[in-house]
């Protein structure tokens, strides 16, 4: 036998034993008496086929797409040009929203990430939005691992493939934020509860449920420890299993682990900039949800909306599934089957639906929203839907290909989007990109110097590295420009009509970008 008929044998007799591999590890206890060995193509379920698929094409779009758009002003391109200064900066403990303006925001694990990013892979839009697409890649593969405990494990491709294609979870996946990494802290938290409860290594995910906690502390502060507590209390209390929860976890070791955790950045943070700890914990914490219209934001001005608003957030944040969420629900209470929803011997799917609505329940009640908010709650509510799901609700959601071609709905119009952007880039997107690339190209050197009327937008310091500046009214405007070396000005096109004719006359617009004009003062003061 000839050496290339052995390899071809080989590698057929290796390709049919990796195809024999069943979706179902635990396919002797779930199918005793079975044979692995016959009828091994029906092992791998058209379920684990078309959802692993599906997750793949997902986070594949996702990666793709984090180079092909520019960074959006204020909130995503804010946070992408913190990170560029502390790298430029090299100060690590305290974010600064300007050169020597500290952010009391937010504690600064996201920017951490985002600027260890930078600094390794450029100051660019994938490096800046990597570690979002990293969180929520181990948020699915987290709920991936919770779902894969169940009894039907073939199905536990179906929870993470439904939480990667709802609309808020892809949007974040790619975006600049902080949310991603308190998602993660959270999912960290709730898995390693229900782990510690269910599995014999109780003590590694007691640990582990604590340091989730400090996690979620250091990437948004103790709103963590309500969004994890809210669906433990509550599940402990409805299940009374109040002795299991105290001997399962090592609280009191646990809780030192966090503390060690995550005080002392506040603790030098405060130091560095006193009054930290009074805005972030009173400001941020308090006043920001109970007073309607919050003025004391530093950083922007309070979104005040109608108590409950949340819910109709959520109800964009899981799309496409949030339809099909309140269709299951209203046809079991149209059925009077709703108990059945809830139906587990262990309590499992009450905690993924208290998971779901802890952002809910707390939100409720804040006065100063937006849609970031509900995203902790999306993975209960993915791993829910999956349980539905094998229950047969609806018989067109338990099509597998169906189901999937929901799922991959929002991620696909999204990929259209973008790609449409490389055609025709849309000027209704608030970003400064385009102007930026067209001073750089226009300056003859460095000295040739851009500045700002009235704003500065971060997109613009992100992608000038920081060297665009402000001028903040008219008398500055008019001292820039008797300036021989500013000769470079960006203004809102609202704006132009309500400068002096003085200085219009002296300035001619060379660009039109996303709302603004890009300005070159053509003649220089008399005497110069």
């Amino acid at each position: 036998m000839n050496t290339h008929l052995k390899a071809s044998l080989a590698l057929k007799t290796v390709g049919n034993r990796l195809w024999m591999f069943r979706a179902d590890t635990a396919g002797q206890e779930a199918y005793p008496g079975t044979n692995r060995g016959e009828n091994w193509r029906d092992g791998i379920r058209p379920i684990f086929r078309l959802g692993s698929a599906l997750l793949a094409v997902v986070l594949l779009i996702r990666l793709i797409t984090l180079s092909l758009y520019p960074l959006i002003d204020p909130t995503e391109s804010r946070y992408a040009e913190m990170a560029r200064k502390m790298l430029e900066t090299g100060n690590w403990v305290t974010p600064q929203i300007g050169y020597g303006v500290p952010f009391w925001g937010k504690p600064p694990l996201a920017v951490w990430l985002n600027a260890i990013n930078l600094g390794l892979f450029g100051v660019n839009e994938l490096a800046a939005r990597l570690s979002a697409l990293i969180l929520c890649a181990g948020t699915v593969w987290m709920v991936y691992r919770l779902a894969s405990t169940r009894v039907e494990k073939p199905k536990s491709f179906v929870a993470p493939a439904i939480l990667a294609g709802m609309a808020l979870f892809f949007v974040m996946a790619g975006s600049v934020a902080m949310d991603q990494s308190l998602t993660f802290g959270v999912t960290l938290a709730l898995a390693s509860f229900w782990k510690a409860l269910r599995s014999d290594r109780r003590g590694f995910y007691g640990y582990l449920f604590f340091i989730g906690l400090s996690i979620g502390i250091m990437a948004k502060g103790p709103i963590a420890l309500i969004l994890v507590g809210i669906p433990v209390g509550l599940w402990t209390l409805i299940r009374n299993e109040w002795k299991a929860v105290w001997l399962q976890l090592p609280w009191v070791k646990g809780t030192l682990l966090m503390l060690i955790i995550s005080v002392p950045w506040f603790l030098i943070a405060e130091q560095r900039t006193p009054g930290f700890l009074e805005y972030f914990f009173i400001g941020e914490h308090w006043k920001r949800f109970t007073e309607k219209g919050w003025q004391g934001d530093l950083y922007g001005s309070g979104r005040a909306h109608p108590l409950g608003t949340v819910w109709l957030f959520w109800l964009g944040a899981a799309l496409p599934w949030s339809p099909v969420f309140l269709m299951i629900v209203t046809m079991a209470f149209w059925r009077k089957k709703a108990k059945s929803l809830l139906a587990s011997a262990d309590g499992w799917r009450l905690f993924c639906l208290l998971w779901m609505l802890s952002p809910l329940l707390f939100f409720s009640l804040s006065a100063n929203i937006i849609w970031t908010y509900v995203l902790p709650g999306l993975p209960g509510c993915a791993l829910l839907l999956a349980e539905w799901r094998r229950d047969g609700w609806i018989g067109w959601f338990s099509n597998d290909r169906i189901a999937f071609g929901i799922g991959i709905l929002f991620p696909a119009l999204f990929l259209g989007a973008v790609l449409i952007w490389q055609v025709k880039p849309f000027q209704f997107v608030r970003t400064q990109k385009s102007l930026i690339s067209q001073y750089l190209e226009l300056r003859k050197g460095s000295e040739d110097k851009l500045v700002y009327l009235w704003e500065n937008p971060y997109s613009a310091q992100f992608y000038s590295r920081g060297k665009v500046g402000e001028l903040a009214n008219v008398e500055e405007f008019q001292s820039a420009m008797d300036n021989p070396k500013q000769v470079f000005f960006a203004c809102p096109k609202r704006s132009w009509a309500d400068l002096p004719e003085a200085i219009k006359r002296r300035l001619q617009p060379v660009g039109v970008h996303n709302g603004y004009l890009l300005l070159y003062r053509f003649t220089r003061p008399e005497g110069k």
